[in-house]
């Protein structure tokens, strides 16, 4: 399990996990067996190396959206539905287009017309087991997540 975070100043993570890949039971998240650890160690970091407000670069703008819709809203729109995002000057996100439904897809992902098949090739697990998947699938073919 990952955890990683940061301060104005302090970048820093934590790995809780076996040298062979196994599970770590029910319940087990990054936030709940490296949130602990992370905080301890941070907590001490920050009193030793300092730490502070986060500074706005230069060159941008925040923009107000709605956090359920995506929706751009008015500059003096308030509520819990809102969040503002910094955005760079000249990079402004174009608002009503939705290009992939909000998961990052690989440009290697290859879309198929109705009736058609993607060919399959046998794989072996790091377990030994015997797997099915895309002749054409990589390590980045698909992600629904990323760092936050």
């Amino acid at each position: 399990m990952w955890f990683i975070g940061f301060t104005s100043n302090i970048a820093a993570g934590c790995y809780i996990g076996h040298d062979q890949p196994r599970g770590l039971g029910r319940g087990a998240y990054g936030a709940s067996l490296c949130g602990p650890v992370f905080q301890e160690f941070m907590t001490q970091a920050v009193e030793k190396f300092g730490g502070g407000p986060f500074e706005v670069p230069p060159g941008g703008q925040f923009i107000k959206i709605d956090r359920f819709t995506g929706a751009r809203l008015g500059d003096d729109e308030e509520g819990p539905h809102v969040v503002a995002e910094y955005f760079r000057d000249g990079e402004e996100p174009v608002f009503g287009v939705s290009l992939d439904g909000g998961f990052a897809m690989g440009d290697d992902l290859d879309f198929y017309q109705p009736g058609e098949r993607e060919a399959v090739q046998d794989v072996t697990t790091a377990t030994g087991e015997t797997k099915q998947v895309g002749d054409k699938a990589t390590f980045g073919s698909m992600s629904s997540g990323g760092l936050y």
